[in-house]
């Protein structure tokens, strides 16, 4: 019995509840019809989005079988090439496309955007500044914000503009720059996987061709900025035993020519000075061969350990214009519209009186 009385309550609650809503049908149909039409405008002018997508999986070269011979070639001199400090790895990616350097490189690059007028030629940072398509509703949104800082500067007399508008310095911006940087960085995306240590990278754009063209300079700046970190070091040893090894090369030649025309100047003189001479002329020889020889050995290693330690980047998935827009389409956008202007016409009715009545109370306590 008492299921049955807590059932037919329930029911009695529900029948309520839907009679309130008919009751006030006008209003509810009214503001669903006002967002309804709210959807239309924000649906049929917004701009549509393409993202492009690259996936990478950077790989060291330690973990090739190169590592093995490269360690038993190092054990010959001494050297041990095991133990490798890893400074930068997948999980510190997202920090350095999201750097000032990095941001502002990408602000400088070539990219080609196809008009009524032809093809234009420039930099990213003059499309994005002028040929871009913006959609109104964040202009409008922005337009107070820009009169407000406009109004302050003029109260304050602080006009100052710091920077060249023509050079990204990631030292000194403008803060017209930095809006476009902050802008830049709203459509970069970058996911990597902990498991696989995979890194997804994607740009999003009103332009398909610019966001498949951008996310392609993001992946190869990436890989240059890695590389460049990762063998930094490798690569000044590299250049330090070149340089020992030229200068060597040059003072065992040199060593080899004195001995030469010594030799030659004295072939048939069998003086005790010109044999001493002789000798020691022919020890230096051998002293600069064997220090030619050890620099030699010494510069081969260094160029196997920068290859060791620079690390290949293999494309998974490679960089593509975007065929469909990944923005929400307009007629599901449309329907949300609409779904949630009855619901909150809904829910006014609803809640308008517990709420009224919850009020009253507390003034009246």
């Amino acid at each position: 019995m008492e299921k049955e009385k807590k059932q037919i309550i329930k029911e009695q609650d529900i029948i309520e509840l839907l009679a309130r809503i008919y009751s006030r049908k006008r209003f509810i149909i009214c503001f669903t019809l006002i967002s309804f039409v709210i959807g239309i405008i924000l649906a049929f002018t917004s701009v549509k989005q393409y993202t492009a997508q690259v996936m990478v999986s950077p790989e060291s070269a330690e973990s090739s079988g190169l590592s093995g011979n490269i360690n038993s070639l190092a054990s010959m001199v001494g050297l041990d090439f095991s133990t490798s400090s890893e400074a930068i790895y997948p999980l510190l990616y997202p920090d350095i496309i999201n750097s000032l350097p990095f941001l502002t490189s990408l602000m400088e690059k070539p990219v080609s955007v196809a008009t009524r007028e032809g093809v234009i030629d420039t930099t990213y940072a003059y499309y994005q500044t002028r040929l871009q398509h913006k959609y109104w509703f964040t202009t409008v949104i922005k337009t107070p914000k820009r009169l407000v800082k406009k109004a302050i500067k003029a109260m304050t007399g602080k006009n100052k503009i710091t920077g060249n508008p023509d050079v990204y310095d990631p030292y000194r911006l403008s803060e017209a720059q930095l809006q476009q940087i902050e802008s830049l960085l709203g459509k970069i995306n970058v996911f990597v996987d902990k498991k696989t240590e995979v890194i997804t990278l994607s740009f999003k754009d009103p332009d398909p061709e610019i966001a498949a063209l951008m996310v392609q300079y993001i992946e190869q700046e990436l890989e240059t900025k890695v590389v460049d970190y990762r063998t930094r070091k490798a690569q000044k040893d590299c250049e330090y035993m070149a340089k020992l090894y030229e200068e060597s090369k040059a003072e065992y030649e040199k060593a080899q020519a004195d001995y030469a025309d010594f030799v030659d100047h004295n072939r048939n003189i069998t003086l005790e000075r010109v044999q001493i001479e002789r000798q020691r002329l022919e020890d230096e020889k051998d002293l600069k061969n064997t220090l030619y020889s050890q620099w030699a050995q010494q510069l081969l290693l260094s160029q196997a350990k920068l290859q060791h330690n620079t690390p290949v980047f293999t494309i998974i998935k490679p960089a593509a214009v975007p065929a469909l827009p990944s923005s929400i389409r307009r007629l599901f956008l449309l329907a949300i519209y609409t779904v949630l202007g009855f619901l909150i016409s809904a829910g006014w009715v609803l809640l308008k009186e517990p709420v009224a009545t919850v009020i009253r109370k507390l003034k009246a306590n």
